[in-house]
């Protein structure tokens, strides 16, 4: 033994290149010396024993830099790579986690890849939002879909993953989705029910006159139908709440929230969806092409060709207006939309559905 400590344990811990050195009171203390990388560290693991000193080697082995002697570990550094983002976007489109299209999807594959340029080396646990986030958004187009892509990467590597802590994450309650003014507040979006129903006649196929029944009968977003078409069903109405004029309920696997969502439908769309379903998928790009020129081709009454086009994600606006312009509730309006709030109803269709008339004097 040489001042306090077995001659081995010095042995041992010289070995791996350490040295040891004796602090006031004569105690033996272990000194990590290695280099990493190019880079030559030497620091005091301050622990007087050979078993309690190996146990801060290992710690120092796992983030040499950010080590802290006989403290807690400083987690290891969180980049957006390639591999991070895959991981991210294969969660985002699985049915049992986030759920979303494939289109979106693809949409925050690009914009992760726009992230990932602009945190280059930046650990996303010490990303500041001043420094390093706001500056990318300043002339970027498409900002709310940047923002909400970054905000639910970061949601995920906390909830998902359990990677950070909220206090890691710089957009919690920092930073917000801009909301953009709603386009049926910019100009009327709703499409007049004749113009439906002629668009219907028009199409080229029966394939697309279904999913555009399914649609004017649903109020689904298209994406929503997208998901019907590739693994929805069909349900009989409960026989304790049969729905005026309904004769069966479409039902999609799931929504953004994680439920599926229930839409009761009268005999003619339940019959579209029926065929919907039988044929599977269909190309969203297509069915958009079709119906542009179903509008081209209709035949008006006043012997003239051709009314406005319009597009499938219209309709789904369009029976709100017809709703409450025929007078129903706009909670029962928001409820048959998947609304979270009937205020969601009446702020989006204000600028198209008009007021029921009141006794008046004249």
């Amino acid at each position: 033994m040489s001042r306090g400590v077995k001659q081995e344990d010095r042995a041992e811990w010289e070995r791996r290149g350490g040295r040891v050195r004796f602090d006031r009171k004569g105690r033996p203390v272990y000194v990590i010396r290695k280099q990493i990388g190019g880079q030559r560290f030497e620091v005091s693991t301050r622990r007087h024993t050979l078993g309690a000193a190996l146990a801060e080697w290992e710690r120092f082995e796992k983030d040499p830099e950010g080590y802290q002697p006989g403290g807690p570990q400083r987690a290891a550094a969180v980049y957006l790579d390639a591999k991070l983002s895959e991981e991210f976007l294969a969660w985002s489109e699985a049915p049992d986690g986030g759920g979303n299209t494939a289109r979106w999807v693809g949409q925050q594959r690009l914009y992760l890849a726009t992230w990932a340029e602009a945190l280059r080396g930046v650990d996303l646990r010490r990303a500041s939002l001043v420094e390093h986030i706001l500056p990318p958004l300043k002339k970027a187009t498409s900002r709310p879909q940047r923002i909400a892509t970054l905000k639910r990467l970061y949601s995920w590597l906390r909830k998902v993953r359990h990677t950070l802590t909220p206090s890691e994450d710089p957009t919690l309650d920092t930073l917000s989705v801009p909301q953009n003014r709603p386009e049926q507040l910019r100009r009327p979006k709703a499409v007049p029910r004749e113009h439906v129903q002629l668009a219907i006649e028009h199409l080229a196929s029966d394939r697309w006159r279904d999913l555009l029944r399914v649609l004017a009968g649903s109020g689904m977003h298209v994406s929503e139908l997208e998901r019907f078409a590739a693994d929805g069903t069909i349900e009989p109405l409960p026989r304790d709440g049969r729905a005026e004029g309904a004769a069966g309920v479409l039902v999609l696997p799931s929504t953004k929230s994680g439920e599926p969502l229930r839409v009761a439908v009268s005999e003619e769309v339940l019959a579209a969806a029926g065929r919907v379903l039988k044929a599977g998928p269909f190309d969203r790009q297509h069915f958009a092409k079709a119906l542009a020129s179903a509008c081209d081709a209709v035949k008006r009454p006043d012997g003239g060709v051709g009314i406005p086009r319009f597009g499938a994600g219209q309709l789904r606006h369009s029976i709100a207006t017809w709703a409450i312009n025929a007078g129903a509730d706009p909670a029962t309006v928001a409820a048959f939309l998947g609304h979270k709030s009937p205020r969601t109803t009446k702020r989006f269709y204000a600028a198209n559905a008009t007021p029921a008339k009141v006794p008046t004097l004249l």
